[in-house]
Formats: structure tokens, C-alpha cells, sequence
């Protein structure tokens, strides 16, 4: 959540920190770094499913402060910024890649003194801002939203805009083709026959180099047979000849033997 979306106040926190159910170690922590913010501080709380809570407060925008606490009451991150001054940002972790801010004449505190490092700079900029400067910090926010959600709502002005111009110039396209169709005969039953297309003429019978068959040239056409079947048949009576000479031979041939023996 963004700090701007914060609401819950230091009281609002207190409740949700009890709420939470968390051992007294861990209920302590969060209590102490609550109980340090002074003023119109505001936030939110919130613990991931392995029991460690995390806790984020602003004064103003101007100051943050996050804190990691986990199941067992140990601070495993702590995080203060400062946006009113340069090179503010300070972040206490137990893995050096997360460390920021900390220098050889200001080193990063042990782990067990914190607590009372994050509770004594909620106690310092407690005092730095006032109510007034709270409205201003809200307004500003407010309006930053306000001007986004007019951006979205002059967009969708525009879309309708269009959309109703579109919807004019059909509405009257469809008009008109209406009273066109009023205007119209009414379509009677041999209106709706449709006639089936004519043949297009035959070019050979318009040259005259077709002619049409008739009857007669069918009757010659049915005598007319197969050219394979003519030539089988002329086979078969060549064979039939020769035999019928054979037979004539072998009995002349016997009557010459017997005429001669007498």
C-alpha cells in the first residue's frame, strides 16, 4: 500500500497490533515503536504467513519508518527516512547487501540496541510537524487524486461523445432506408417468381454444320455393329471353309484308292 492510502492512526495500530494474536515479545516491539509516534502519525500493519509483522508509519510524508518484527521478537529490518533532509535514509538489516546509510563515523547499530535506535528517532520527529502541516500534506495528496480521477472522467467523456455521434448517423441511415421502403410498391406474389434462366443457343446448329438426328438416322445407326464382332465372325466362317475342303480332299482321295484296287 502506498503512504498516501495510509489511514489507520497510532491508537488504530494498537488495536491491530493486539488483534494480531502475536507472542509478547513480538506484541512489545510493536507497542514500543507505537507508543513513540507523537502527533498525527498514520499507518499500517500487516504479517505474512510465517508469523513476522510489519509495521509502517508517516508523519506527513515527511517521515517513515518500517519495521520487521518477527514471531519471536526480534527486529529483522528497520527502516527510517527523513525527506526533509539529503542523505537521511538509514536501513538496519542483519544482511549487509540490505544496509544503507551507515558509515565509518556513523556505524549501523548491534542488533539489540534497534529498538531503542528506531524508538528514539520516532520520538525526535514527533515534534517536527504540526497540524497544520498535516492538512497541507493531505491536501496535496487529495488533490494529485482528484486531478487523476477528472483526467479519467474527461477521457470517458470524449469516448461517449464519439460513440453518440456514431450512434446519430446510424440512427439516421436506418431512417431513411425506412421511408425509402414506404415509399416503395409492395412486392405482390409474382414478384417473388423467380423465372429459371434461358438456354444459351448452340453455336454449331446456328452455322448449320449440325444437323439434329432424327428418326431415320437412328434406325441406320441401331443396323450399324460392332467392327470387333464382324471380324470374329469372318474368322469362324474361314475356319468352317477350310474344313469343308478337307473333308472334300480326304474323301476324294479314298475313292481314287478303291477305284483303283478293283
Amino acid at each position: 500500500m502506498h503512504w498516501d492510502q495510509m489511514t489507520d492512526t497510532p491508537e488504530d495500530l494498537r488495536r491491530r497490533a493486539t488483534r494480531l494474536r502475536r507472542g509478547m515479545g513480538q506484541l512489545g516491539v510493536l507497542e514500543s515503536i507505537i507508543d513513540a509516534a507523537e502527533g498525527p502519525w498514520l499507518g499500517i500493519m500487516d504479517a505474512d504467513g510465517r508469523g513476522t509483522a510489519e509495521l509502517r508509519m508517516h508523519l506527513a510524508g515527511r517521515y517513515r519508518v518500517s519495521a520487521a518484527v518477527t514471531s519471536a521478537g526480534k527486529l529483522s529490518l528497520v527502516h527510517v527516512n527523513d525527506l526533509t533532509r539529503r542523505r537521511s535514509e538509514r536501513v538496519l538489516s542483519g544482511k549487509t547487501l540490505l544496509r544503507k546509510g551507515w558509515t565509518e563515523a556513523e556505524p549501523m547499530p548491534k542488533q539489540p540496541e534497534w529498538l531503542e535506535y528506531v524508538v528514539s528517532w520516532v520520538e525526535n520527529v514527533s515534534g517536527e510537524v504540526d497540524r497544520r502541516v498535516v492538512i497541507e500534506w493531505r491536501l496535496l495528496g487529495a488533490d494529485r487524486r482528484l486531478n487523476t480521477l477528472n483526467d479519467t472522467i474527461e477521457g470517458m467523456r470524449a469516448s461517449l461523445d464519439e460513440q453518440v455521434q456514431v450512434r446519430d448517423a446510424l440512427a439516421a441511415e436506418v431512417a431513411d432506408l425506412r421511408d425509402e421502403l414506404e415509399t416503395l410498391p409492395p412486392a405482390g406474389p409474382e414478384a417473388r417468381t423467380i423465372a429459371p434462366p434461358e438456354p444459351e443457343p448452340d453455336p454449331l446448329e446456328e452455322s448449320g454444320e449440325f444437323e439434329a438426328p432424327t428418326a431415320e438416322t437412328t434406325a441406320d445407326a441401331d443396323e450399324v455393329t460392332d467392327p470387333g464382332f464382324t471380324g470374329i465372325e469372318n474368322q469362324v466362317a474361314d475356319n468352317e471353309q477350310q474344313a469343308g475342303d478337307q473333308a472334300d480332299a480326304d474323301r476324294s482321295a479314298d475313292y481314287s484308292s478303291v477305284s483303283f484296287s478293283n
